[in-house]
């Protein structure tokens, strides 16, 4: 089976500094990075010896580029006017255009960090994300863990000892878990909070979400 292309989206929130992202970005078939992402994109190829001409391209609506590097970039920079949609969705957008979502994987990087209403809404997006391209496989990276967007039964990698916290988008749905420390049965949780802090006890852990959830799972155990 070919191996599916690896597409990093680089939000403009805090740039990565935990190895599991760091890697992601190195690692990149391909980058579209957020116009106010690009000085600390550009720093980073500079610091690991990534050529400028590695395939990226810059999205969104040029306010923070000066226009020397809007010219630099020449048709690396794709201008997106419009003010509906954030930059993420924006670069989300063109990615899926571009790269099949069949034979690709995304991940999200530099989302969390600096205001937390840009965190809480490019969190959420993922459940956006996941409605708009269906099938789509795609995880978020931060430097504490990752997170995903789920429905129906799904089962987790995992390790004794990793933090596992989920967020239903709906009061209405249901929660249960099987491999976890503090076992769910159909909960429906009405505070985030209430689902957050759990604990997988082995190499796997099963979950089933009646609506659209968040996991964030962390990239070590609890200490």
């Amino acid at each position: 089976m070919e191996k599916r292309k690896h597409i990093v989206i680089l939000a403009a929130g805090d740039f990565p500094s935990h190895p599991i992202p760091l890697a992601a970005l190195h690692d990149a078939d391909f980058v579209v990075c957020c116009d106010s992402a690009y000085s600390q994109f550009s720093i980073f190829n500079g610091s690991t010896g990534v050529s400028p001409a590695s395939p990226f391209v810059v999205i969104g609506d040029g306010d923070s580029l000066p226009p020397s590097t809007r010219r630099h970039l020449g048709e690396k920079f794709i201008h997106v006017a419009e003010q509906d949609y954030n930059d993420l969705h924006k670069a989300m957008r063109w990615a899926t255009q571009e790269f099949s979502i069949l034979n690709s994987q995304f991940s999200i990087l530099g989302a969390t960090g600096k205001r937390e209403d840009h965190t809480l809404g490019n969190i959420a997006y993922l459940v956006t994300f996941a409605e708009e391209y269906p099938g789509i496989q795609l995880e978020m990276l931060t430097d504490h863990g990752r997170l995903l967007s789920f429905r129906g039964e799904r089962t987790f990698p995992s390790f004794p000892g990793q933090q596992v916290s989920l967020f239903a988008m709906d009061p209405a749905t249901a929660l249960t878990s099987s491999g976890l420390r503090w076992p769910l049965d159909a909960f429906h949780p009405s505070r985030w909070w209430q689902t957050t802090l759990n604990e997988a006890l082995s190499d796997t852990f099963t979950l089933h979400a009646t609506g659209w959830t968040v996991a964030f799972l962390s990239h070590s155990p609890k200490e």
